[in-house]
């Protein structure tokens, strides 16, 4: 008995030790798990873009639940919309498979950030990030330049459409959308999305006229779309004050706009735009004051810039500016913004305010490759303006601007070049 409890207590020392090291090992085991999976995740996708599903050892109904799954948990994290499209080939004589000249058509029209997968024999599927308004008119176009590689499709082309969130947040609802969008073609209607239910609208929806089909070979049926759930995504996506994209809408926007440029090898840059003075305005006319002024200015940017150029609210007083543009056209468009700006008045009630401001220019390719590298160089030069009380624009020079240092936003992430 005497040596029964120095044993025990020994023991009773060496037990938390033990239970560590096995609670560190199962720990470690588990990491590498997740790690090995997350890989062969990432390598299925991969495969997947290229190789028949049958040939990967599974089912054409399992990758596209993998890319589905990819598809809502970006965008439901970005709070940006996408669209599936069954895209069918009605000519049993052929069969659709990722080598087929089909989908190659299909990929061919698409943009490159863009998935196409093999939905069945006779239909493979689309995923897209954009707008349900703009979904029509997008496989519209992308049937079109079908028709044009591969002849043989014909008039036998339907596509059934179905948008993210408007027909649902699960992919089992949006497949369920574009299948009864498919169903409503036909000959005279060959691309069809189902209508969007707003069910906090009912009596609005009921009373909406459907839109009319346009003219011309490839017609197109949008029925009725509730007004209120256009309002409530535009509110969403848009600063209320001055009518910009939001900050937290800039990265998913601006995203997709650098990598359609990029995928089409345009140019392109990125205005960092400052306000000046807004410290002094609310001082003394205060804070409705220099809020008045902040939509002067988005009222100059939007005013003198073109339609498709992107513009977003960032910081409190400040814009980005992501522009279809060449280098030496760039800075044509800052001398001219900046220029604007410093002429105009700015009216607060019946105060004429006068500011102006600074831009910091970085552009694509010379500064960077992707959307996160030009935003840190543009905000580089941004911020060496204001240190040095520069009230201009500038392009980015490194030898001169690399000395500020980085401040990316978290919602510009850095993507591949």
């Amino acid at each position: 008995m005497q040596l029964f409890f120095p044993t025990l207590a020994v023991l009773s020392d060496l037990l938390p030790g033990v239970v560590g090291v096995i609670a560190a090992v199962a720990i470690s085991f588990l990491i590498i798990t997740l790690v090995s999976s997350y890989y062969r995740f990432q390598h299925i996708v991969q495969l997947a873009e290229d190789t028949q599903p049958e040939d990967m050892g599974a089912t054409a109904a399992d990758i596209l639940r993998v890319q589905l799954a990819r598809y809502l948990a970006g965008c439901a994290r970005r709070g940006t919309s996408f669209s599936i499209s069954l895209i069918r080939l009605d000519e049993p004589s052929f069969e659709v498979r990722m080598d087929s000249p089909f989908v190659s058509a299909i990929k061919q029209a698409a943009r490159c950030d863009d998935i196409t997968c093999v939905y069945d024999g006779q239909t493979a599927a689309l995923l897209t990030e954009a707008e349900a308004e703009d979904s029509p008119a997008i496989l519209s176009r992308i049937t079109a330049s079908i028709v044009r590689t591969f002849p043989e499709a014909g008039g036998s082309l339907r596509v059934g459409i179905a948008s993210y969130p408007g027909h649902g947040l699960s992919g089992k609802d949006l497949l369920a959308a574009a299948n009864e969008g498919l169903a409503q073609t036909a000959a005279d209607n060959p691309i069809v999305m189902p209508e969007i239910v707003d069910f906090d609208a009912e009596e609005e929806a009921a009373g909406a006229e459907p839109v009319a089909p346009p003219a011309g070979p490839a017609e197109v049926v949008v029925e009725k779309r509730s007004r209120s759930w256009k309002d409530r995504r535009k509110s969403a996506m848009l600063d209320e004050l001055t009518g910009v994209l939001k900050p937290s809408a800039i990265s998913a926007y601006m995203q997709r706009l650098m990598s359609d440029l990029r995928h089409k090898k345009k140019k392109a840059a990125l205005f960092c735009v400052g306000i000046n003075n807004i410290d002094h305005i609310s001082r003394f006319h205060g804070d409705n004051a220099a809020d008045d002024v902040l939509v002067g200015v988005s009222r100059v940017l939007q005013g003198n810039l073109r339609a498709d150029d992107l513009i977003g609210r960032h910081e409190k007083y400040a814009f980005l500016v992501l522009a279809q543009a060449s280098l030496a056209n760039a800075e044509i468009i800052g001398k001219r913004i900046s220029t604007l700006v410093q002429q105009g008045e700015m009216v607060s009630g019946s105060k004429k305010i006068k500011t102006t401001i600074t831009l910091g220019v970085a552009a694509y390719p010379e500064h960077g490759r992707n959307l996160h590298q030009l935003y840190q160089a543009g905000q580089k030069v941004l911020d060496h303006s204001r240190a040095n009380d520069i009230r201009a624009y500038a392009v980015y020079d490194p030898e001169i601007h690399d000395t500020m240092q980085s401040k990316p936003i978290r919602s510009i992430k850095s993507l591949k070049a």
